[in-house]
């Protein structure tokens, strides 16, 4: 799995049964191409496997780093690895104006586009070069969902390594989270569509150094020091004080267990004002069933404003898939997201839940077709979706949410390949 430890070595253990046939899941075939492999991220064992095989968990320094070295009196070329990918899609929903921009529990849009009808989220590509004792990579994502993807669109991650040993590795540059059940590339997922727990409570990329380490054969521990702010940001924002983040992953057979933090003062209230971020993600594989759950927790004092009291936002998100065939499989995920009540008073949104359903189909090699069926509900007093009959503000211009609840289906269209 791609998205696993970041030590090549360690995917192995965690889990030896599963070579996902699909890549990793957001925060990974294409997120996680591993350089100097001979077979592109999803189609690891070259056969027709199943589109939905487990997404995998987070990925951390070393998920990108060849497993082996290039043999003595191979060419240089023998570490280059590289993948090229495009996503299309065709959404019909209940929005007008904006679209798929849901108000203030997300106000970056989701997912990857701001509006209905046909899109192109991304087309891009991931080059790697991997040596004896370093590494460089560079990703680039284009299209219409770029740049709410990344604040350096179109680089989705560029950064260099150091492998002083085989069992560590050292990063440096811009490069994607360590968090979460989902990642950017949507065929890695379970879903066409990233949930809310990805869009809302989670990291998608640092600016900084982070490294990996192999403890034992069945515990790695990575750490991370980066810009400011335990949601990322962008890369020059918010940097009064650096944000240390970590992350341990646990194996077993057919099972994986990732739990990590970010905390930083971000700057607010003379750097006295640490804000905290925990993640878990449990995955679990039962031939020809998987299971990715996740869980999210913020933590600001005061919510910034010094009074003494602690602001808290949570989240939690299920995610199960079933291969129904070597090209067919159906994706299932629930989430909850709601917090404290000053969270809830602060923010005005008691809680969010929403339910999906992904059908897929994989015709050919590198080639996946999505039908899905997304539902979105919040709270009666907290009508944060539009319909078309939405008024307009007439100070300001903009549309007023008239609804608490919002269906929506998409098609999806992807296509990748790579070495």
């Amino acid at each position: 799995m791609r998205k696993f430890l970041s030590l090549a070595v360690m995917c192995s253990w965690v889990f030896p049964a599963m070579a996902l046939a699909q890549p990793e899941a957001p925060k990974e075939a294409a997120d996680d191409m591993e350089a100097g492999t001979e077979v592109a991220p999803a189609a690891e064992t070259g056969s027709e496997e199943a589109i939905m095989a487990m997404p995998e968990p987070p990925k951390v320094a070393m998920d990108d780093m060849a497993e082996e070295e290039p043999a003595e009196g191979e060419s240089w070329k023998d570490g280059l690895s590289w993948m090229v990918m495009a996503s299309a899609f065709y959404r019909i929903g209940g929005y007008t104006g904006d679209g798929v921009t849901a108000g203030p529990y997300n106000s970056i849009g989701y997912p990857y586009t701001n509006y209905n009808g046909f899109g192109l989220n991304f087309a891009g590509g991931d080059l790697q070069y991997t040596g004896e004792k370093f590494a460089i990579r560079l990703d680039l994502r284009f299209g219409e969902g770029s740049f709410l993807l990344s604040p350096i669109a179109p680089i989705k991650q560029g950064y260099v390594s150091w492998m002083p040993s085989d069992k560590v590795s050292i990063d440096f540059g811009f490069f994607d989270t360590i968090f979460g059940g989902e990642v950017a590339d949507e065929w890695n997922n379970a879903n066409y569509t990233r949930g809310a727990l990805y869009f809302n409570r989670q990291p998608f990329n640092h600016m900084g150094i982070r490294s990996a380490f192999e403890l034992t054969e069945k515990l790695g521990f990575t750490v991370m020091v980066t810009n400011g702010g335990v949601l990322g940001g962008t890369p020059i924002d918010n940097n009064e004080t650096p944000t240390l983040g970590w992350q341990f992953a646990v194996g077993a057979d057919k099972v994986g267990f990732y739990i990590g933090g970010q905390h930083g003062a971000g700057g607010d209230n003379d750097n006295k004002n640490w804000e905290n971020f925990f993640d878990w993600v449990l995955t679990a594989n039962a031939g020809i069933f998987s299971l990715i759950a996740n869980g999210d927790y913020q933590t600001l004092p005061s919510g910034g404003v010094g009074d003494g009291s602690l602001l808290v936002a949570y989240g939690h998100s299920l995610q199960l898939i079933f291969d129904a065939s070597d090209k067919v499989s159906i994706g299932l995920r629930g989430e909850h997201l709601s917090g404290n009540e000053q969270y809830r008073l602060a923010t005005g949104e008691p809680y969010l839940a929403t339910g999906t359903i992904t059908l897929r189909y994989k015709p050919v090699e590198y080639l996946v077709l999505s039908i899905e069926g997304r539902g979105e509900w919040t709270s009666a007093a907290n009508r944060i979706y539009y319909s078309r009959a939405a008024m307009t503000d007439t100070a300001t211009g903009d549309l007023i949410p008239n609804k608490r609840h919002n269906y929506a289906a998409i098609l999806g269209f992807t296509a990748y390949i790579g070495n």
